[in-house]
């Protein structure tokens, strides 16, 4: 359902670049890892190397030109627009893949990620890739709510609540005043996201459109915690869920 003002698709596109952007580092990061290795393991290929270790250097070549591959893919494939039919969201492993991918950020900035899953998750009814543009929105303010803070921690937690699957992301940063708490999802408000002001905006958006539902609140590790509610698929019968 849409209840919001916004034009949507144009937000939801300059959004989603603005994400490509700041996954970009990671990506080149990686990508160069793999780099180095297949070149490495290359330069150690000579005519009397040992098979077992031409076996082992050659295994090496493969696995990291295909972890490169995947890299760029999963990228491009984020880029790209999605189609307007609901599907089996895998909520758990969408937060998971968010999480990994701003793993080399969150290390560089000294912020300790973490996920949790809390018992078995049925699949949301939803559209996987604006859950992960969701979940990615919701990581990069944290991170921008964390900068500069000792100990920072992000916890990323999934959970069955009943009929839907919840993910939320807790941070241990300053929390938001109630003034500011009121307004958060508004795009004149402003956020770390896109510089548009509109990345809380746009998730709230992305998670009504699929009846689905953001809210926030104070995070038990002292910050602030924002959940991504989504209506699960009916368990298959006899599964007892």
């Amino acid at each position: 359902m849409d209840t919001s003002p916004l034009p949507a698709d144009w937000l939801v596109r300059a959004n989603r670049a603005a994400i490509v952007a700041a996954l970009l580092s990671t990506t080149i990061h990686e990508v160069n890892n793999a780099l180095q290795v297949i070149s490495g393991s290359a330069e150690m290929l000579r005519p009397d190397t040992p098979a077992d270790v031409i076996v082992r250097r050659s295994d090496a070549i493969g696995g990291q030109a295909r972890r490169g591959s995947a890299l760029l893919a999963e990228l491009s494939s984020f880029a790209r627009d999605e189609g307007p039919d609901l599907q089996r969201a895998d909520v758990g492993q969408i937060g998971q893949r968010a999480l990994a991918m701003r793993q080399y950020t969150l290390a560089r900035l000294s912020i300790a990620g973490g996920f949790e899953a809390q018992g078995p998750l049925r699949p949301a009814a939803a559209r996987p890739r604006a859950v992960l543009q969701i979940v990615f929105n919701l990581l990069l303010n944290a991170e921008a709510a964390l900068a500069g803070r000792p100990a920072a921690r992000i916890v990323v937690t999934a959970r069955q609540c009943g009929g839907r699957v919840e993910l939320t992301v807790d941070d241990n940063g300053p929390g938001l005043p109630p003034e500011i708490a009121q307004r958060r999802f508004q795009p004149e408000l402003g956020d770390s996201v896109s510089g548009l002001g509109i990345g809380l905006a746009v998730s709230r958006w992305l998670a009504e459109r699929d009846g689905g539902a953001i809210e926030h609140r104070p995070s038990a590790l002292g910050g602030c915690a924002v959940t991504l509610s989504l209506p699960a698929l009916a368990a298959p019968s006899g599964s007892g869920d």
